[in-house]
């Protein structure tokens, strides 16, 4: 039996939650195709009979504008220490850029073996593959090299067989139907920020935040009450959300209940209010609040 950690890294929207969500089968972890959706990080459990692989997924590495940014990098680097393996995971491009080299360098320090992972093979021709590969392997810190598609699931398998080769020995580190540590109000609330984000992404790239007020089981009628806050840094961005006679945030709770009751497997009644916090995002103490970081 081998069990451990496993630290997922790469460059915002690179699709390490793509990664993750199919490795694990459920969806834990929140997708867009818009840079920095990732807020926390997040442990995801994958298990098999001979080994259990507990996968942290981080925001992406990025130059930070404001304490949220801040936050996200300080998130990503939180956890390298100590983790067995970090997984590193690029697009196809032909050069290592000059950003990543002081990382590169941090995480060569570390006392973990580390697995480049080339994603989008999909959508890139194979002399692009191939010349990635041979511009990271010049850099002579990686284990193994494992070019994948999280998408579509091509190369998937052999990046779990490499990762559990290099894993220690041990015993199981979360109960075996576990595929995350984050409590249900978290994940609900992610929820709803992805969809937020699908509908009104261009006019509020990063200034919304979700937090869940309340959930109540109703056992008698197979129903879950949901009571959740949508917050903005100005006035002006409720009425963006809510949308002309309300049909923006009723789109928004309908395709955020459809992912709701796959994940508690009941009907949900979701009820959302769309709030300000003034320039939370520009404040350590609400970033802290607002966007998740206090739910460890």
């Amino acid at each position: 039996m081998k069990s451990g950690f496993v630290h997922l890294l790469g460059k915002s929207n690179v699709g390490k939650s793509t990664f993750i969500n199919r490795v694990v089968g459920d969806k834990v972890s929140i997708t867009s195709d818009k840079p920095q959706t990732t807020r926390n990080r997040i442990k995801c459990i994958y298990n098999r009979e001979d080994a259990q692989v507990v996968f942290l997924d981080t925001p992406g590495i990025h130059r930070p504008e404001n304490p949220l940014g801040s936050h996200l990098v300080d998130e990503a680097k939180k956890g390298i220490k100590g983790s067995d393996i970090i997984l590193y995971m690029v697009e196809p491009w032909e050069e290592v850029s000059e950003d990543e080299e002081p990382f590169l360098k941090k995480i060569s320090s570390q006392d973990a073996d580390l697995i480049l992972l080339v994603n989008k093979v999909d959508i890139h021709p194979p002399e692009e593959i191939a010349r990635t590969l041979e511009a990271y392997e010049k850099e002579g810190i990686f284990d193994e090299y494992v070019p994948i598609s999280a998408l579509t699931g091509d190369g998937i398998d052999i990046a779990l067989d490499e990762v559990i080769d290099y894993l220690p020995e041990g015993k199981k580190l979360f109960p075996e139907d576990a595929t995350t540590d984050k409590p249900l109000g978290f994940l609900m609330a992610e929820m709803v920020r992805e969809k937020v984000y699908e509908l009104t992404y261009e006019e509020l790239p990063y200034s919304v935040a979700t937090r869940t007020r309340d959930q109540e089981w109703r056992d008698d009628e197979d129903l879950v009450e949901v009571y959740m806050d949508i917050y903005v840094v100005r006035e002006s961005q409720k009425g963006i959300i809510i949308g002309q006679g309300g049909k923006k945030i009723k789109e928004i709770g309908k395709r955020a209940r459809e992912d709701l009751e796959r994940l508690v497997g009941s009907k949900v009644y979701l009820d959302l209010k769309v709030k300000v916090a003034k320039n939370w995002n520009r404040n350590s103490d609400s970033v802290e609040t607002l966007a998740g970081f206090d739910s460890d």
